[in-house]
């Protein structure tokens, strides 16, 4: 009989059941109410160039040469635009060049800003540029790119590496176009053996 007199009353257990119930409701309604919220895209990127007047999510942008072939391909998760300076500004791109001759280099960084009309951009942040048919990659801090002359360029500490060769410089040029590229400036290499 004394552990039946510890239980809840019928009464008050009903009571705790239309508390819960309460409470569990209440949770539901407030999610339905802040879905509007939760999925909706994130605030404006600020800029020290103005309030953009125009910000894309889930953006693939491509770039035609003259002639109509496709020149260069972007993918990044955030874009926006500044009328005052007419620059695009993209977060984690991914960059495809195309040479007209059919080379493929791909640069990323941490962040872009494309300069009037695109034709020119700056990547900064760890930026990265490939050329997967020889298996060669460039690591720099800041890497620009002029999309009517093909050429990347880098005026600071780049890092060279193929395979387990490591080459660094303190500038960088390349052309896509000719698939050939350069570094310049206090260049330092470490090529081990062949093993046999």
């Amino acid at each position: 009989m004394a552990f039946r007199d510890r239980l809840p009353s019928g009464r008050t257990r009903a009571r705790l059941g239309i508390l819960i119930l309460v409470l569990a409701l209440g949770g539901v309604l407030t999610l339905i109410d802040q879905r509007n919220a939760l999925m909706a895209p994130g605030p404006a990127p600020d800029s020290s160039q103005g309030a953009p007047d125009y910000y894309l999510e889930g953006v693939t942008y491509t770039r035609f040469d003259e002639q109509g072939q496709r020149a260069q391909t972007m993918e990044s998760p955030r874009v926006s635009h500044t009328p005052e300076d007419d620059v695009t500004r993209a977060v984690t791109p991914h960059f495809t060049l195309l040479g007209d001759d059919g080379n493929q280099w791909t640069a990323y960084g941490a962040r872009a800003v494309l300069g009037p009309d695109a034709n020119t951009f700056v990547l900064a942040g760890k930026a990265v540029l490939r050329q997967p048919a020889d298996g060669w990659q460039l690591e720099t801090d800041v890497l620009h790119y002029d999309l009517p002359s093909k050429h990347a360029w880098s005026d600071s500490d780049a890092v060279f590496t193929q395979n387990e060769q490591r080459t660094r410089g303190d500038r960088f040029n390349g052309w896509v176009d000719e698939d050939r590229m350069t570094l310049e400036g206090n260049v330092q290499g470490f090529h081990p053996p062949i093993r046999q």
